[in-house]
């Protein structure tokens, strides 16, 4: 599996792709493309859930058969935006 290669068309997928609605939904199409590197997608985990101040920093964990992607996001409730702030591939 080439990480850097996946990570790479992740960041620039992420910045053409509009991620207001649901960034996480956003991610896991990105990933899709990788499906024969990454394998089948296994399931969503939430790892932490912070309040700073209006806004709730969230980091989950989207576990494939070969890797782990974990997304660190910054959501705004009242605005129904989010932000995604980090992505880590395992």
């Amino acid at each position: 599996m080439n990480t850097r290669k996946i990570k790479l068309a992740l960041t620039a997928g992420l910045i053409n792709k509009n991620t207001n609605g649901n960034a996480l939904v956003a991610v896991k199409d990105l990933m899709n493309v990788f499906a024969d590197e990454v394998g089948r997608f296994i399931g969503l985990q939430p790892v932490a859930n912070r309040r700073i101040g209006n806004a709730v920093r969230e980091t989950y964990m989207l576990n494939y058969e070969n890797c782990t992607l974990n997304v660190d996001l910054l959501s705004l409730p009242k605005a129904k935006r989010q932000t995604i702030q980090r992505f880590q591939l395992q």
